[in-house]
């Protein structure tokens, strides 16, 4: 293979995995025709041999190529919006309004020196309030993070359990074209309504840091 071919190659063959999902860039060396090493620099949204499988299927299925997983090695470092996903977010206040016909909640959220709020509606029912209140956190938490990672409250209840009154949510989680669903749950140690927050931090203690 000549110099220009192969720089030509190369070019293709980064082109094609620097699209690939988590791939951040890529080196390829050749050695002769064939390819000896592949270099990849990713985030960590994604496991590094999900990351291999992706560039074997690639190049089999763009240029008809085997490559030996053991000639891929990956690197991994987070991205911008990993690491603030793993700053600490902690509860600061909510506070909800009430009118005849509807109830307002917003939840304020701290990371750093910076606020972040969230506000969400409800119609004047309990369980209708609890996921308002779940679902003003998840924006203050959305309004931390970007929109890569998009949240959604798929139920919120109140219960007793040891002779305490306990608040559990349910969260859905949408990133990379994959959802997880996520519990999280508190004690009503104060009221009610600090209580969702606090188990929707829970729910997403996986996702994020909190106090």
């Amino acid at each position: 293979m000549t110099d220009g071919i192969q720089t030509t190659t190369t070019r293709h063959y980064s082109e094609l995995i620097d699209k690939l999902p988590g791939v951040m860039s890529s080196s390829i060396v050749f050695s002769g025709d064939n390819i000896s090493e592949i270099h990849i620099l990713s985030n960590t949204s994604r496991a590094p041999k999900q990351i291999v499988r992706d560039i074997q299927s690639a190049i089999m299925a763009q240029y008809g190529v085997s490559v030996d997983h053991k000639l891929i090695s990956v690197a991994q470092i987070p991205s911008e919006n990993e690491m603030r996903m793993r700053a600490r977010l902690i509860f600061e206040e909510i506070n909800v309004s009430k009118n005849k016909e509807r109830t307002s909640a917003t939840v304020t959220l701290s990371g750093g020196d910076t606020s972040f709020t969230g506000t969400a509606f409800a119609m004047n029912d309990q369980l209708e309030i609890n996921k308002m209140i779940c679902h003003a956190t998840l924006n203050a938490v959305e309004n931390f993070t970007d929109k890569s990672v998009h949240l959604s409250v798929s139920d919120a209840k109140q219960f007793n359990l040891g002779g305490e009154t306990a608040v559990a949510v349910c969260i859905a989680v949408r990133s990379n074209g994959k959802v997880e669903r996520l519990l999280g749950g508190a004690f009503v140690s104060t009221d009610n309504e600090t209580a969702v927050v606090k188990a929707t931090l829970d729910a997403l203690n996986r996702k994020i840091a909190v106090a």
